[in-house]
């Protein structure tokens, strides 16, 4: 039988919001301890044995900071998929727990044994040649458990165990001889207790699919190359048989070397030469021997294995066989699309598993390098999110720790939880901190639910107050705002040798400046603060006039130096004088056709997309998705790309699975399918489909608390014939060409074309 390194946790009952309500009572009497100075075990193992005095589920309540994986009587409360609990938050301001209910026997002993490891509340230097994003610790691990079983000095014991080194970049090394080894078991010793407040965890991340490899190439006696297929966020687990002290150990990588190559390169694993790396030494007792790491998840497709002896001459182990396993946030699938133009599936499969990949605690911007809450894609690139899934509990985290995250002064930080400061434009940036003012109005838009509003109004109306005092500057002008970091990732296209055009910093700023008032302005209305809905659309007049006046250019009726960006932010945000749009858009439409390719950042691209499809521009849309010869989606699939990358160019040294660029999962939905929200929570919407030439049918659906939008359309037969459900507590308004309008309630009916 193979062994098992460690048991994954568990995590009991669905969990509803970030109240603290009931941490009082289940937490009363219990205390916060830790591993003595003098063990100061990797990975420490809590354990005791209790009883509870009658049967059927009994709740028991953890929270390990930073991370934790717990077993009771040897086995998972739960399903035992779950991972990285009990979720990343500041614990100087929140501090999560795991509510489980497992049914217990009354009289009967139990042992539960809970491993406390890192996350990112202790990162600590990571070693030679080994990678960290940043170094910096919120403490000493810690544990409190509550419900039946408290957690104290008394009736505790502590010690080592098989997690030898753990840490959330570089990786988790696991030494099975520490299982066969005598370990001293010592008392635990009071904890301080952290500054922050006990919460139960609205959601948890799990383990999901197994991928096991497409092909394994030896490169050596002691070396090889597992490709898995699929470039994913994955917890890695390898079957392994050796003598005793024989080692295993385990690179990642985003793509080979070079082509045909079946060595892998460092550059993706990290910067400057540095990687990261899992070592597993195995027991040696003559049977195969399973290692996954309990607490790193990282973000690859091809995983070098490389094989050690016990000593030097000795007998190499051999690698039995290897896995990984898919991990995210528990988010429910929400949306589907599919069409009759291969390209487009593709397209829509990578942006879904980089959406998969970078959704973990937090909103990711990479699963490797990074796996830091970078906040412009928590509202700039939330459509394509909740198109297709159901991800509200992880919005209202983000406002959570977005307020955590708050100085006093009410800037935002363009990262939060802010584990580590940067500096300038990487710590503040409004496109990025604006995350939180758009994410409450956003919540409210996708699913007509205000308590985003009311929750987080004073941290709102705080931010925008900021903002407000850095854009009074007479030498700038005053309600200009000063830039960030822009247009992030503006590529430079080399399509017809046509010079890149870069948006000022200030534009974009300015830009969010504007729509910040007015989004707090309608949430003002909400909330019943006329006075204030007042205050906030006349601070957005003198923004849009001072704008205007700035970067507006009448006679060739385009916003500052004419760019993508500039010019269709100006439209989707309500800037630009509505009679100018027809010219505005022509000379998008003109930049668009003229260099070929996109060429806007991840700040312009999804009002791009917004500002040409409401404008009769969806064949340029089609064109700059479908041409695979310039950069650009087609592109990142015709380079065997199979998530999304960061960079239009495909660059290596980019990361190779960000969901920032993923837009066009927006036009899939609103206009190969035509679904438009036209009231909060979709009670109102139109259906529009776009039925352009080359696409011959679209299958599109969206899942709300009241059942399914589906949207089915195909040409037959010189004639469309369009199929919409419409669920209950909602109307739809169907608009196709050379038609009146139709209004359908709930149900399911079909329309004809010709």
């Amino acid at each position: 039988m193979a062994r098992m390194s460690l048991v994954f946790a568990v995590l009991a009952t669905a969990v509803s919001g970030l109240a603290a309500s009931d941490a009082d009572v289940l937490f009363n009497g219990a205390k916060w301890i830790e591993q003595p100075a003098e063990l100061h075990a990797a990975a420490p193992r809590f354990f005791t044995k209790f009883k509870v005095d009658r049967d059927g589920p009994a709740e028991i309540a953890i929270c390990g900071l930073g991370q934790y994986v717990a077993t009771l009587n040897g086995k998972p409360i739960g399903r035992g998929d779950e991972f990285n609990l009990p979720g990343w938050t500041r614990s100087t301001k929140t501090c999560f727990y795991n509510v489980f209910t497992p049914a217990l026997k009354a009289g009967a002993e139990n042992t539960l044994e809970i491993t406390l490891a890192n996350g990112m509340y202790n990162v600590p230097p990571p070693g030679k040649g080994l990678y960290t994003k940043f170094v910096g610790s919120e403490g000493e691990k810690k544990l409190i458990v509550g419900g039946v079983v408290k957690s104290s000095v008394a009736g505790w014991k502590v010690a080592s165990s098989e997690v030898a080194r753990t840490h959330v970049y570089c990786g988790d090394d696991i030494d099975h001889r520490i299982a066969t080894d005598a370990v001293a078991h010592v008392a635990p010793v009071p904890a301080a207790a952290p500054k922050g407040v006990l919460r139960e965890a609205p959601f948890v991340c799990r383990l999901q699919e197994t991928k096991t490899p497409t092909r394994t190439m030896k490169v050596s006696d002691d070396e090889l190359t597992v490709d898995f297929g699929q470039n994913a966020a994955y917890v890695p687990t390898v079957v392994a048989k050796g003598p005793r002290g024989s080692r295993v150990e385990i690179e990642f990588s985003e793509i080979p070397l070079m082509k045909g190559e079946t060595r892998i390169t460092k550059k993706p694993g990290g910067y400057h030469g540095t990687v990261s790396r899992c070592a597993f030494t195995l027991a040696g007792d003559g049977s195969p021997e399973t290692f996954t790491t309990p607490f790193f998840y990282y973000g690859f497709r091809y995983m070098k294995v490389r094989l050690f002896p016990a000593v030097q001459g000795g007998a190499l182990p051999s690698l039995e066989s290897a896995s990984a396993r898919v991990v995210m946030a528990d988010a429910p699938r929400a949306g589907s699309f599919e069409c009759s133009i291969k390209l487009f599936n593709q397209i829509h499969d990578i942006c879904w598993w980089a959406q998969r990949s970078n959704m973990q605690s937090v909103f990711t911007d990479c699963p490797h390098r990074e796996k830091l809450g970078w906040q412009e894609q928590d509202h700039i690139h939330a459509d394509q999110i909740r198109w297709g899934w159901n991800a509200d509990a992880m919005f209202a985290k983000t406002c959570m720790d977005l307020a955590d995250s708050q100085l006093a002064d009410g800037m935002v930080p363009d990262i939060a939880p802010e584990y580590t400061v940067f500096r300038g434009g990487f710590r503040h940036s409004i496109e990025w901190g604006s995350s939180m003012i758009q994410v409450p109005w956003q919540q409210y838009e996708w699913t007509g639910d205000t308590s985003l509003i009311r929750d987080y109004w004073k941290n709102m109306v705080a931010y925008h107050k900021y903002i407000r005092a850095q854009s009074q500057n007479e030498k700038r002008g005053r309600f200009i705002t000063p830039g960030g970091l822009g247009d992030w990732y503006q590529q430079t296209v080399s399509a017809e040798k046509r010079p890149l055009r870069k948006t000022s910093f200030d534009f974009t700023a300015t830009a969010f400046y504007y729509l910040n008032a007015v989004t707090l302005a309608k949430c003002a209305d909400i909330l019943g603060k006329k006075d204030e809905a007042a205050a906030f659309r006349e601070e957005a007049a003198n923004i849009k006039k001072a704008f205007n006046a700035k970067w507006w250019n009448p006679q060739g009726h385009f916003y500052e130096n004419n760019s993508q960006t500039a010019n269709s932010m100006a439209i989707a945000f309500g800037l630009a004088d509505p009679a100018e749009t027809a010219a505005i858009v022509s000379n998008i439409v003109e930049d668009v056709r003229g260099r070929g390719a996109v060429g806007t950042g991840e700040i312009g691209y999804p009002y791009l997309l917004q500002v040409l499809a409401e404008n009769g521009c969806n064949d340029v849309i089609f064109e700059m998705t479908a041409d695979d010869t310039k950069p650009g989606y087609g592109y990142m699939v015709r380079k065997g790309n199979t998530t999304c990358h960061e960079a239009w160019d495909c660059r290596e040294g980019s990361s190779f699975n960000h969901f920032m660029m993923a837009d066009i999962v927006n036009w899939f939905y609103g206009s190969l399918g035509g679904i438009k929200r036209t009231g909060p929570g979709f009670k109102t919407f139109t259906v529009a489909p776009e039925f352009l030439p080359g696409l011959d049918w679209v299958k599109v659906s969206h899942k709300l608390a009241s059942g399914e939008i589906k949207v089915d359309w195909r040409k037959e037969n010189n004639a469309i014939r369009l199929t919409v459900s419409v669920p209950a507590a909602t109307v739809a308004t169907i608009r196709l060409p050379g038609q009146k309008d139709v209004v359908q309630n709930p149900g399911t009916q079909t329309y004809t074309v010709r």
